[in-house]
């Protein structure tokens, strides 16, 4: 493939991506599970670059809506707008568990938006990344972070910032060769982790 069709193949993939990403895609209507007070869990997913080679992100968004549980889904630069919606729903009593999830770009929202739920002085209850590429230090307020990451590709290592007293697992996959920045979204075997992950996930937000 000519230098100029890589161009335009990215330039392609990068406009389909910011036109997919002008808004955040919301759940269905439904019952979601909750605790006694009538409050829920909730799952913030972000994708990368371009929202199609974020696969598994939406993946864990259809599981997590066919178990009834509440989760949003949609492209890295929109975490500031959804960390000031989870600091609503959590300080009105509508949300008692957050869960941020993240895929290259969107594990550094992840993290930023983490910051800012710290900074309002809420907690959150597990953070996941997949495959960062810009290095971050995971806040005081996160209650489980865990990263997996290729350290033989283009993925870093979460450090654990000054005021971190939680969980940090980073696993690294280099010995799973089978796995690219893409495809350890979609892994079954890291799927189903996190997914278990999310459901034992219930220290409060507030």
């Amino acid at each position: 493939m000519s230098r100029f069709a890589v161009k335009c193949l990215l330039i392609t993939l990068f406009v389909v991506g910011a036109l997919s990403a002008t808004f955040a895609e919301q759940d269905s209507p439904g019952t979601h599970k909750q605790d006694s007070s009538g409050a829920h869990k909730k799952v913030y997913l972000f994708r990368g670059l371009t929202n199609v080679l974020s696969p598994g992100i939406d993946q864990l968004a259809d599981e997590l809506r066919q178990r009834n549980i509440s989760a949003t889904v949609t492209n890295h630069l929109f975490w500031n707008s959804l960390a000031n919606e989870a600091m609503q729903d959590c300080r009105s009593g509508r949300v008692s568990s957050i869960v941020l999830v993240g895929h290259s770009l969107g594990a550094s929202a992840v993290l930023s938006m983490a910051e800012q739920l710290q900074q309002a002085g809420l907690h959150v209850a597990l953070a996941v990344t997949f495959d960062p590429v810009v290095r971050s230090a995971v806040p005081g307020n996160v209650h489980l972070m865990r990263n997996f990451y290729i350290s033989d590709g283009v993925g870093v290592p979460v450090q654990p910032g000054e005021h971190f007293h939680g969980l940090l697992r980073n696993v690294d996959l280099k010995s799973s060769p089978q796995l690219g920045h893409v495809s350890v979204t979609t892994s079954p075997s890291i799927q189903k982790q996190v997914m278990s992950d999310i459901i034992s996930a219930n220290t409060g937000c507030r």
